[in-house]
């Protein structure tokens, strides 16, 4: 099988290939050392591919989606890595689009030779790709919300003015709006425009998600809402690419690092590797659930964790309610929960 490596960027793509006996194709190398990155270029290299076992490696990058789903519709072989995997290209003196394109060729005569040097990157369809950037600006619209909020308590304490326990009520807003600072009628009005279009896009996503199973079983979970149930839903796509629970929680970048050393082993911070997104919006969802379910499994494998419950800690006047590790462990054991409920079809 051959051994090609892709160099993508916006306009031009280069390749590099090895052969079955991993040497440089000369002929293809020189042919397709630089292509257009567009469906007329890539038809080029599989026409010449027609007739060959081969398969293609790229790194993982913000114009991959758009080639791999061209790659999909020719129906190219091809996988994608992640770049932070790929040190003799991230860590290379050498910047060319031959050094990398053969560089990714050489990972891939490994692979095929049996070394492990990088994981293969889950690509999601175009619908997917939608569904996620729809909920991502939806978390965005969520987080300068609350930074809104903030200013507008922040400027109220500087200027002495008296706000209610919820600022985001009705009275509240015609309250705030009785005092001549022009200041606090921005701010308030910055945030209801943000809820506006978060709201519009909430809607949006209730309708695109509307009888996908995934998403109705993490809605059920108390606390969670519709943006981190369809951003979860569109993470998993198809739970059967996770081996179990713990490869779940490892997508997640959940899981803790270990390291070995001699008859040491040692379980560090967590990994965070995976989507951001996902973590984020599950460890939101997790402390909303274990600050108000409380005969929750969740919640009281978090108390153990936290050295006793929210409401104990705050009588025992303890600086911090909530320990960082035990809401880490307790959105890690949510994660096997959620696992749990899409693969036995049960909801919560």
């Amino acid at each position: 099988m051959w051994a090609i490596g892709a160099d993508v960027h916006m306009k031009t793509t280069t390749f590099f290939a090895f052969d079955d006996e991993a040497k440089p194709v000369t002929d293809f190398n020189r042919m397709f050392k630089s292509v257009r990155s567009n469906r007329e270029g890539f038809i080029l290299v599989r026409m010449y591919l027609e007739n060959i076992d081969y398969q293609i490696l790229m790194e993982n990058s913000s114009k991959t989606h758009d080639v791999q789903w061209t790659w999909e519709e020719l129906g190219m072989n091809y996988i994608v890595a992640p770049s932070n995997e790929l040190k003799k290209i991230t860590q290379s003196d050498s910047k060319t689009d031959k050094h990398d394109a053969k560089e990714l060729a050489t990972y891939l005569v490994a692979r095929f030779a049996g070394a492990k040097q990088f994981h293969v990157c889950y690509m999601c369809s175009k619908e997917d790709m939608m569904n996620r950037q729809l909920c991502r600006t939806a978390k965005v619209y969520m987080v300068e919300i609350g930074k809104c909020k903030r200013r507008i308590r922040s400027h109220a304490l500087v200027y002495g003015i008296p706000l209610p326990k919820s600022i985001t009520s009705t009275e509240a807003r015609e309250y705030m709006g009785g005092f001549d600072d022009p200041i606090l009628e921005s701010l308030v009005g910055m945030m209801e425009d943000l809820e506006k279009r978060r709201d519009q896009l909430l809607n949006t996503i209730k309708t695109r998600f509307q009888g996908n199973p995934i998403y109705e079983k993490i809605l059920s979970i108390p606390y969670f809402g519709e943006i981190t149930a369809a951003y979860l839903a569109c993470f998993i796509c198809d739970i059967e690419r996770f081996d179990g629970p713990k490869q779940f929680v490892a997508s997640l970048g959940l899981a803790p690092r270990v390291r070995n050393s001699s008859e040491t082993v040692s379980h560090c911070g967590i990994t965070k590797k995976g989507d951001p997104h996902a973590r984020w919006l599950l460890i939101q969802a997790t402390i909303g659930h274990v600050r108000n379910v409380k005969d929750s499994p969740v919640t009281l494998f978090f108390n153990k964790k936290n050295g006793g419950s929210i409401e104990l800690r705050k009588e025992q006047d303890e600086d911090r309610l909530m320990d960082r590790s035990a809401i880490v462990a307790a959105s890690a054991k949510m994660a096997r929960i959620i696992y749990t409920l899409v693969v036995k079809d049960r909801t919560w």
